[in-house]
């Protein structure tokens, strides 16, 4: 688990302590293919990491983006209390590690390393397009 929350640019330079302690924290999840996994304008909670499969990200009823193995999506209703801005739809079955936003409070509070990366990658992508 801790080599896929490697290829997270969240997590990417952060030590072995700090990513052992995010996976204690993650869960597993699966998905079928053709699955809504959250719809745009829901309330979002949790971020997701691709652990195996593909997803669409889909705006306005046109596909976005489409993210494979080591991407992640939702990142922002972790930080924010803003509704999803895109539906995201599973192409093929998938297999997701998430992060609910109440662990990730937990862990911004009890770790500043963990806290200041995160920080950094929200704003980049915040400013980026999808």
């Amino acid at each position: 688990m801790i080599e896929i929350l490697k290829s997270v640019p969240f997590f990417a330079d952060l030590g072995e302590a700090d990513l052992k302690q995010i996976a204690e924290t993650v869960k597993m999840d699966y998905f079928p293919a053709e699955h809504v996994i959250f719809s745009e304008n829901d309330p979002g909670e949790i971020m997701y990491v691709i652990k195996r499969g593909q997803v669409q990200v889909i705006r306005d009823n046109t596909i976005v983006a489409v993210l494979k193995d080591g991407a992640f999506f939702g990142e922002m209703a972790l930080v924010s209390d803003e509704h999803r801005n895109a539906t995201v739809k599973t192409v093929t079955d998938v297999e997701v590690l998430t992060l609910s936003k109440q662990d990730f409070m937990h862990l911004m509070e009890t770790n500043s390393t963990i806290a200041s990366r995160v920080s950094y990658e929200v704003v980049k992508r915040a400013n980026s397009v999808f």
